[in-house]
């Protein structure tokens, strides 16, 4: 199983939204969705389906300088356990590193077991609601609903 990532193309971007509606509900969905145009868009391809994607954009902080975001990640029900999750984070962090950002940051809920194991395998620290990081990144990631916050030094 070969997974390549890279950007999402235009004619890609129905597929995208698929991936989204069946990975989240609510506000969650309305913004992943709603903001496709306004993020730079990656997809995991295996011969040639889409089965994962990430949205991302940079943010300049006071405290911690440029911050790249992962805003959203999702990988199709069937292709998940298989590592693809990470491969988009990896790819996500080096384009990052391109755009000058010194730190990656993302952000969940503390029900969600899938998020938690991935970013703390892949080295991020996470800070609670109630934290000074939290309280300083919460804009920056509009992790308004979210009581995690995951950052990681590029």
């Amino acid at each position: 199983m070969e997974v390549k990532v890279r950007e999402a193309r235009e004619d890609e971007m129905e597929e995208v939204t698929r991936i989204f509606e069946e990975s989240f509900t609510g506000s969650y969905r309305y913004w992943a969705i709603r903001d496709l145009p306004y993020t730079y868009v990656l997809v995991a391809e295996i011969g040639g389906e889409v089965v994962g994607t990430a949205e991302l954009y940079c943010k300049r902080t006071r405290e911690y300088g440029r911050v790249g975001v992962i805003y959203f990640l999702a990988v199709r029900r069937s292709y998940r356990g298989r590592g693809i999750g990470s491969l988009l984070v990896k790819d996500a962090e080096k384009l990052f590193r391109s755009w000058g950002c010194r730190y990656s940051a993302a952000s969940t809920q503390s029900s969600n077991r899938a998020s938690l194991t991935l970013f703390k395998k892949l080295g991020y620290r996470v800070y609670r609601k109630n934290t000074r990081e939290f309280g300083i990144l919460v804009s920056a990631l509009y992790a308004y609903e979210d009581d995690v916050i995951f950052l990681k030094e590029l």
